[in-house]
């Protein structure tokens, strides 16, 4: 519906501009009005400075995106939140938004019941992947589902990146069927296009110090433990006993927020022995060159809802190995387009990659294979068109509850 009032709400402006930023300006084509209300970013360290724009929100403002500032915190801290809630209730009321659509587990437990106190027409939630993951202890399990019915319960609709998260939550009872809907992750297929960057893997790797006989294993995520670098890092180890020709490179999103379980991929590095074998580098804006440095991207994640890392990878016809759950096993198909391996196994990663390794027929096959399903199934173009069209059927529905 043009004209319609969207309004976005994510932790930071950081996330907004590296996550939502090329979703929302599709929305933005499409007529919408669409508003970013998010948290400030913690300012990026000297190493990463060049990275992102000084002043994201004006950087999102040049996109054609409205940002508004809450005190938004991405852990639980009930003053910070207190103030957060009061914010967004006072937004909320002020600009009368057609749509509030929340993303984040923080988001989830915070942004919902505040906008349906506020009265917003609809309001919406992305589900990015499930609080829990396949091996949660049962305890655990049960209180995720908890805070994941919570978020369904203030929601008027549920949206989901993962046809298994979406499958289980028809299952469960979430809501109704008719509330929750599949709208998938993509990549932007026109920054992530192998053919732009036909040149850039010999000049990305001399540039690293990677030769032209190294294997080159690499893996990009938030540096947080259940991103899988302790994983990652237990894999090169191994791997670099056994294939000393192998290197790894390391492309992170530091946690400036504070999170409670950061992780320093350079102790990981020094930890197995591999400092001398990596290239750790942050916040890159050049990542379709990086991924084209690489010949086996890894992602040994606890918990996702569609990898987003790996879809990237994919695009630029990279090999991928990813945890068995799901998510990566909804995007990987295992034997035709990558491998999987068991969570929080650094052992049978290191054999998974290994496999690649040794075999250039193989890897050459996974990648051209997974690029297919890629820029078939998994694109920004995709996602907004699905998005576009839940929005137009819950507008023109003539009630909200």
């Amino acid at each position: 519906m043009a004209g319609a009032r969207i309004a976005h709400v994510v932790p930071t402006d950081r996330i907004a501009y590296l996550l939502l930023r090329s979703r929302l300006t599709r929305l933005r084509d499409a007529g919408y009005e669409v508003s970013v209300l998010c948290g400030r970013a913690v300012p990026p360290t000297v190493e990463s400075a060049d990275a992102l724009p000084d002043d994201l929100g004006q950087a999102l403002e040049a996109e054609g995106l409205r940002v508004r500032y809450l005190p938004f915190a991405r852990e639980l801290a009930p003053l910070t939140d207190a103030r957060c809630a009061a914010a967004l209730y006072r937004e909320i009321r002020r600009e009368r938004y057609d749509i509030l659509h929340s993303h984040n587990p923080k988001g989830g437990l915070l942004v919902p019941p505040v906008a349906r106190m506020a009265r917003t027409s609809w309001v919406l939630h992305t589900v990015h992947g499930l609080l829990f993951h396949d091996t949660t202890p049962q305890p655990l399990r049960a209180l995720a589902v908890a805070a994941e019915r919570w978020t369904a319960s203030w929601c008027h609709h549920l949206l989901f990146q993962s046809r298994e998260d979406y499958e289980l939550a028809v299952r469960n009872d979430f809501k109704e069927e008719s509330r929750l809907h599949l709208v998938g992750n993509g990549i932007d297929e026109n920054r992530f296009d192998r053919q732009k960057h036909a040149g850039s893997r010999r000049r990305t790797r001399d540039e690293l110090g990677f030769g032209d006989d190294h294997l080159v294993v690499g893996m990009v995520g938030r540096l947080v433990r259940e991103k899988g670098f302790v994983e990652f890092f237990e894999m090169a180890g191994l791997l670099a006993q056994w294939r000393p020709q192998t290197r790894f490179l390391v492309v992170g999103i530091p946690e400036m927020e504070e999170q409670s379980d950061a992780v320093d991929p350079h102790a990981l590095a020094r930890h197995h022995g591999v400092t001398d074998l990596s290239q750790v580098l942050v916040m890159r804006p050049d990542m379709p060159e990086l991924y084209s440095a690489m010949d086996v991207a890894v992602l040994p994640s606890h918990r996702e809802g569609i990898p987003r890392a790996i879809l990237e990878a994919a695009a630029m016809g990279v090999a991928v190995v990813a945890s068995d759950i799901r998510g990566c096993r909804e995007v990987v198909q295992a034997g035709r387009t990558g491998l999987l391996a068991p969570v929080r196994n650094g052992a049978a990663f290191a054999s998974a990659v290994e496999t690649l390794v040794v075999n250039d027929q193989l890897r050459r096959q996974f990648a051209e294979a997974g690029r297919e399903r890629v820029l078939t199934e998994y694109t920004e173009s995709l996602v907004a068109q699905r998005l576009t069209a839940c929005y137009e059927s819950i507008l023109s529905s003539s009630h909200s509850c």
